[in-house]
């Protein structure tokens, strides 16, 4: 179950959408077809004796722990690319830990609690039909978010990037 967890998200995987067209990317680029190559990471955040964050790699989760995800994009084609978005899972058994995706250089992430049909920015809304047939507005908690996104817009040819978030795992 732990090691699956880890799998699902990266089988899943993250949405590379460039030039109007959406394709499914986990893509470490060996058949050198595709201009940018992402890749998703698991690293467990520990403490070490001074309390200071550590991340170290893993490939298995268990209850309780902290997981960063780092989701690592190169452009590596000769020319920019537009309407670059990526995607990361928030895998199920786990809960995303508010605040901690990246918003750095313009970049706002938003989030689906719909597994990726719908994104907004925080806080999420939703609607609940209450027993009088009136709807109501409710505010999403962290724990109910499915996806997180960002429209990173261009990517320059040659240029990387690193975007992270943290889950907590129930």
């Amino acid at each position: 179950m732990k090691k699956r967890l880890i799998n699902l998200a990266v089988a899943v995987g993250l949405v590379l959408a460039f030039a109007g067209a959406a394709a499914w990317a986990v893509d470490d680029n060996r058949d050198g077809k595709n201009p940018l190559v992402v890749t998703m990471d698991a690293f467990r955040v520990e403490k070490d004796a001074a309390g200071k964050e550590k991340l170290v790699k893993t490939d298995k989760i268990e209850p309780s722990q902290v997981i960063e995800y780092v989701l690592t994009s190169k452009n590596v084609s000769k020319a920019a690319l537009a309407k670059v978005t990526l995607l990361g899972p928030i895998p199920e058994n786990t809960a995303y830990m508010a605040k901690s995706a990246t918003q750095a250089k313009g970049l706002v992430p938003v989030f689906s609690i719909d597994k990726g049909k719908t994104f907004q920015p925080e806080p999420v809304k939703y609607k609940v039909k209450l027993p009088d047939g009136k709807e109501a507005e409710k505010i999403a908690t962290p724990d109910m978010y499915t996806h997180v996104r960002w429209v990173v817009g261009s990517i320059k040819a040659g240029e990387s990037s690193k975007l992270r978030y943290r889950v907590s795992v129930k």
